[in-house]
């Protein structure tokens, strides 16, 4: 993911068409048996697993930017204030600690809104499952993430096999993405996108194939 780079018009409507009724964010519930003589803490070894693997999946610590005047489709760009525990948190699950329970909540926490003005993205760690488990809820923002790249970014930041494949680090000194451009470029771009979107938009819909009414 470049910094910088603007959402298309189909994951910008994502967010146009968002209200507190209808969020536009995407959730997955995954149980984990934890092993009999496992004796560290899940909860700050699965974040430290995700810090370590930010690198590989940037759009993890991507939030949005507004256009010029607000004019054309935000922009992903890397956040300077970006905080992990902003983002994974531990739950504790009351009793009787069962999954009704476990899936009662995420029912509830699946209806809150993600906080626009950060990456859009969280994790909740559940702990206090029966039978050495954890639950793990995770939300994203459809603008964010879609079928394909969920898989994708599952793909990058777990493993199939108790042992963990290597990761390399991030190259030192570097930054993903592009060097940001001036205000002035931005908003020229801005301005031509804001004429010739409705031509895009007119063009393709000389190929819709509509139903049609009356007679010939």
């Amino acid at each position: 993911m470049a910094d910088g780079k603007k959402l298309s018009s189909l994951d910008a409507s994502f967010l146009y068409l968002e209200t507190p009724e209808m969020p536009m964010h995407v959730g997955s519930m995954a149980i984990f048996r934890l092993p009999d003589d496992y004796k560290g803490d899940f909860f700050e070894d699965f974040k430290a697993m995700i810090v370590s693997r930010l690198h590989i999946a940037p759009i993890l610590k991507a939030r949005l930017e507004k256009a010029p005047l607000d004019i054309d489709h935000p922009s992903w760009v890397e956040d300077d204030q970006f905080d992990i525990d902003r983002h994974i948190f531990r739950a504790s699950l009351p009793q009787p600690r069962d999954r009704a329970t476990l899936e009662r909540i995420v029912g509830w926490m699946h209806a809150k809104l993600l906080n626009r003005a950060r990456p859009l993205w969280e994790f909740y760690v559940f702990e206090g499952m029966k039978d050495n488990e954890v639950g793990l809820y995770s939300k994203m923002h459809h603008a964010a993430i879609d079928g394909g790249a969920g898989a994708a970014l599952t793909n990058m930041i777990y493993d199939i096999s108790p042992i963990p494949r290597k990761v390399d680090p991030p190259t030192a000194g570097t930054r993903p993405g592009q060097e940001p451009r001036d205000i002035a470029a931005n908003l020229l771009d801005s301005y031509q996108q804001l004429f010739t979107q409705p031509l895009d938009a007119s063009a393709a819909a000389k190929n819709l194939q509509l139903p049609r009414t009356g007679k010939s």
